[in-house]
């Protein structure tokens, strides 16, 4: 096994938790009350009549304004930005001992983060916890127009990093990345918790 000399993160749902719930609960509060007792038991299907253009924020290929677009399209209403925007952002908790665990490694080694994740949300987490701030580097799908597990993705954040594949660990909660991150010969660990963690470091780091 080859040393590794850089740590790649998740960022929602390792370093920091979020719930597509909340943002669920959080746009039908801000619907007109018919749209939104008609959309209550939808939810599957408007993100799928949505994926494209959510696919696209992703990747960075449209703006925020397009996405609120194509939901104001879909539904036939007229969205109040800001509302739509606070409805969008307002998804993510509190960093806890993992992220305190990410700093404390950070003092031997370097530390990205990867993401699939979109401006709105990095810039938005960035100023709910600024204690994330001290990664090296943040790598969000938006800016290298792929995500993961997409091979595109990780070979232009190894770009990026500037290390061999085989140097690097990534820590992902989604068995997808982390075999994608595998299949290009990133050393992968699949999170399930910070106890969890700890023992698929050992004998790595």
């Amino acid at each position: 096994m080859e040393k590794v000399k850089v740590l790649l993160w998740d960022l929602g749902g390792v370093l920091i938790p979020f719930s597509h719930g909340r943002l669920w609960r959080n746009f039908l509060r801000m619907l007109p009350i018919g749209v939104s007792i008609g959309l209550l038991f939808k939810r599957a299907e408007l993100q799928q009549k949505l994926f494209r253009p959510l696919d696209d924020f992703e990747k960075g290929l449209c703006s925020f304004d397009d996405l609120k677009d194509a939901v104001e399209k879909e539904l036939g209403i007229s969205l109040d930005r800001e509302r739509f925007r606070t409805a969008w952002n307002d998804i993510f908790g509190k960093t806890g001992e993992t992220a305190a665990f990410a700093r404390k490694l950070h003092e031997k080694y370097p530390c990205f983060v990867l993401s699939n994740t979109n401006v709105e949300h990095l810039e938005y987490v960035k100023n709910k916890a600024p204690e994330l701030l001290f990664m090296d580097g943040f790598i969000p799908s938006y800016e290298v127009h792929a995500l993961k597990p997409e091979k595109e993705f990780y070979e232009r954040a190894l770009e990026i990093v500037g290390e061999k594949a085989e140097n690097c660990l990534l820590i992902d909660d989604r068995l997808e990345n982390v075999e994608g991150a595998r299949a290009v010969g990133i050393q992968a660990v699949l999170y399930r918790g910070l106890s969890k963690l700890k023992e698929g470091l050992n004998g790595k780091i």
